[in-house]
């Protein structure tokens, strides 16, 4: 296959999108990339143990400098997590039909700001400040739009999920802060649920769908060549659907956001307000991705202790990581323009982390420039909950596989962006390093911290006489003291943003601070080994086959 360079100019003028097609799928180190990240990963176990025998001073020392690495990652990650935590308060303290109103009437800005106290209110005064300057700079540059042009749609995929559940859903885009009526809903179901997709479908329309702008169903085809089973097929299909109904209809692909949706998606009233708002002032808005938080806690109470905690821990991992711009990776439930959607040939449906590798393809198309806008209103979704504590546990399992399988972009990544004339080299290695390092710090990570430092004393006998060996159990656990500030405060956040349950009493809040002392056997039963196992997958080539995680709500 003709590779990028070959198919692109070096002579590209700023600002070009390269197309899709041109991006390297097939290549002849595919396979030893995808062999890659697993190596790492065991080859650190591997390591350990062998200079155990020869070296066991070094290991010893390689123990406390990792751990120290994890201390500065705990306190980076509550030092985020708070952050986010302060500008999602924030947020849904916002009226966000206001700040529309002010782009849509800038002369609004600057009666506000003749209004405001700079003195008494400078927070207030420099954010109106600012936008009259951004909205200003949107003018200057051609972007400037208005939000009476601004639709929504939703593509929301389902399948086998109950008409309860989707009813929710369904329920909180109507009820939203801004209007229903200038939202498409995209109803995306497959071929091999047509019976009971048709009935669901039949009854939601017939309750909501005189609420929305307009309602369509779409129903994927099965057994498409080039396609697996998975999300990413369906909102594709669906996306396409769309996309005969704008042009019919000659509204402008920019002026179309799209949500792709999971079926227990619950969004907050103030979520499409905020999206619409950030949309129209983010600067080179097309080439921009959106990305909510997805709170798992629409059955938090419902679920076991450990699902709990790890449906916890990923909002809170993505709560932090929104703060690190060249670093948050799309995620689930998000949004993006549909322009976007078209420049990067929807979904692919022929992987299973669409969402990563639809983050990568922008990445690749847009020449490095893609980055994501976090939305601080929240989306609510559903923690892992089947019928019994070793369906759900497995289920979980499952999951968290799955997402840790996001590991098969590596080889699509090193190789587009290796070969694109127009990133940077510096920007392609930055690119590379992060993708391994966060691959091998995510499958390894955990389990080094809990083990590493009984091996060399274990294996080395004579090392077990010296002074390090004494002393590396101490210091290991003052700096593992030390870290567990990012345990702490994710038990206070717990405390504030995990909604209260009539049912519940004062024991089971207090079980929500106490749940995070299980955060060892968490993350190395439900974190690490996952990771490990995906990576090791990918090594043999044994491909994961995409499964929906059972999710059930007891009310």
């Amino acid at each position: 296959m003709t590779s990028l360079s070959q198919k692109s100019a070096v002579t590209q003028a700023p600002g070009f999108v390269t197309k899709p097609e041109h991006l390297i799928r097939k290549h002849r180190l595919w396979r030893i990339l995808e062999i890659i990240p697993g190596t790492l990963s065991w080859s650190s176990f591997l390591v350990i143990i062998a200079f155990s025998m020869i070296a066991p001073e070094l290991v010893a020392s390689f123990v406390i400098v990792y751990t120290l690495v994890w201390l500065f990652r705990s306190v980076k990650l509550s030092i985020n997590l708070y952050s986010c935590f302060k500008l999602t308060q924030k947020a849904l303290k916002t009226d966000w039909n206001r700040m529309i109103a002010f782009n849509d009437c800038p002369e609004k800005i600057d009666y506000e700001l003749k209004k405001i106290d700079q003195e008494e209110e400078p927070k207030k005064y420099f954010e109106l400040l600012y936008l009259r300057k951004q909205v200003q700079h949107l003018q200057t540059t051609n972007q400037w739009k208005k939000s009476k042009d601004i639709v929504h749609a939703i593509i929301f995929v389902t399948y086998k999920e109950s008409y309860e559940l989707i009813r929710e859903s369904i329920k909180s885009y109507i009820s939203s802060s801004y209007p229903s009526k200038k939202m498409i809903m995209v109803f995306a179901g497959e071929e091999s649920d047509k019976e009971n997709f048709l009935k669901i479908s039949a009854k939601i329309q017939k309750e909501f769908g005189d609420k929305f702008m307009y309602f369509m169903n779409t129903i994927h085809p099965k057994n498409i060549p080039g396609e697996i089973k998975g999300k990413s097929a369906n909102a594709t299909w669906a996306a396409k659907e769309l996309q005969k109904y704008l042009d019919k209809h000659q509204i402008a692909y920019d002026n179309v956001m799209v949500s792709n949706f999971d079926a227990d998606t619950v969004t907050h009233k103030f979520y499409f307000s905020e999206l619409t708002f950030k949309y129209l002032t983010t600067d080179t808005r097309i080439e921009k991705g959106y990305q909510p938080t997805p709170m798992f806690h629409n059955n938090i109470w419902d679920v076991p202790m450990m699902v709990r905690m790890v449906a916890l821990a990923c909002t809170y991992w993505r709560m932090a990581e929104s703060m690190e711009k060249d670093k948050y990776k799309s995620f689930s439930s998000r949004s993006l323009s549909f322009q976007t959607t078209v420049d990067v040939n929807y979904w692919d449906p022929s992987v299973i982390p669409e969402d990563s590798r639809q983050f990568w393809t922008a990445y690749a198309v847009y020449d490095g420039r893609h980055r994501l806008v976090p939305i601080y209103s929240p989306l609510y979704m559903d923690a892992v909950l089947s019928e019994t504590y070793s369906k759900t546990f497995k289920s979980q399992y499952s999951q968290l596989r799955r997402w840790a399988w996001g590991v098969c972009d590596f080889p699509f990544v090193a190789l587009n962006l290796w070969y694109h004339p127009n990133i940077k080299f510096k920007e392609k290695i930055y690119r590379i390093y992060e993708f391994l390092k966060n691959s091998f710090f995510w499958a390894t990570g955990p389990i080094l911290i809990t083990f590493s430092g009984f091996v060399p004393g274990f294996i080395n006998p004579h090392f077990r006489d010296t002074v390090l060996a004494y002393n590396l159990p101490r210091i290991m656990s003052d700096i593992l003291t030390l870290a567990s500030s990012g345990i702490i405060m994710c038990a206070i956040i717990s405390l504030i943003i995990v909604p209260p349950e009539k049912s519940k009493n004062w024991l089971a809040r207090l079980g929500l601070c106490l749940q995070w002392l299980l955060v060892p056997i968490v993350s190395i039963c439900l974190s690490s080994i996952p990771a490990l196992d995906a990576q090791t997958r990918l090594m043999f080539g044994k491909y994961l086959e995409y499964k929906v995680t059972e999710k059930a709500r007891k009310n």
